[in-house]
């Protein structure tokens, strides 16, 4: 049954929806959460101070990128697609290179200066530019879905179930493919 102005009313398909987009959004962030500092250390070669340096600094980063995004959404004018939509579509793509990027092991045997400048850049577009200009406006989504206070509140609960699984499946699938057993020490693989 279709409301006037054809807007379906809210129902479970907007949950599983959102739980899915979640999902997707948090798998990168997931997955570079939870390797980084061991790729850039044990495949890369790099100082595991710099690589935490290189993570607070960017939480830095973070507090003005995430606040331009929120502007910039805000600001946006509304297409056919509204005003978030247009934002997951347009970044999807750089999110998706920037996240190949981030973890190229073919780099492991250039300078250390390389290597180190690398890491920076990609990591910085990656979390601080590209992945703050989908997660802002996917968060800022729901007020759009429905204007009810409950709904957006169970669309909470299922954007946290959305992680978690994603969670689940890096956490429990990861580690099948991406370590190998080298003298039989398990060690992270550079290759994947």
């Amino acid at each position: 049954m279709i409301e006037k102005n054809n807007v379906r009313p809210f129902g479970f398909k907007d949950k599983i929806g959102y739980m899915f987009g979640d999902f997707g959004n948090d798998f990168t962030f997931i997955l570079s959460s939870s390797f980084m500092l061991k790729f850039y250390t044990d495949v890369m070669g790099i100082h595991a101070g710099v690589v935490g340096v290189l993570m607070m600094a960017a939480r830095f980063v973070d507090a003005f990128t995430d606040v331009a995004m929120g502007q910039i959404v805000d600001r946006s004018k509304p297409t056919k697609d509204g005003k978030f939509k247009p934002w997951l579509r347009r970044m999807c793509g750089p999110v998706a290179i920037s996240s190949f990027l981030v973890f190229q092991s073919g780099f492991a045997n250039m300078p250390y200066l390389f290597k180190v400048v690398w890491m920076i850049v990609t990591y910085i577009l990656w979390g601080s530019i590209f992945y703050t200009s989908i997660n802002i406006p996917y968060g800022s989504m729901a007020s759009a879905i429905s204007a009810d206070a409950k709904d957006r509140a169970s669309l909470s609960t299922w954007r946290s179930i959305g992680s978690t699984l994603a969670g689940l499946v890096i956490g429990v699938g990861t580690p099948l493919f991406a370590y190998e057993t080298v003298n039989g020490n398990t060690i992270l693989s550079g290759i994947v």
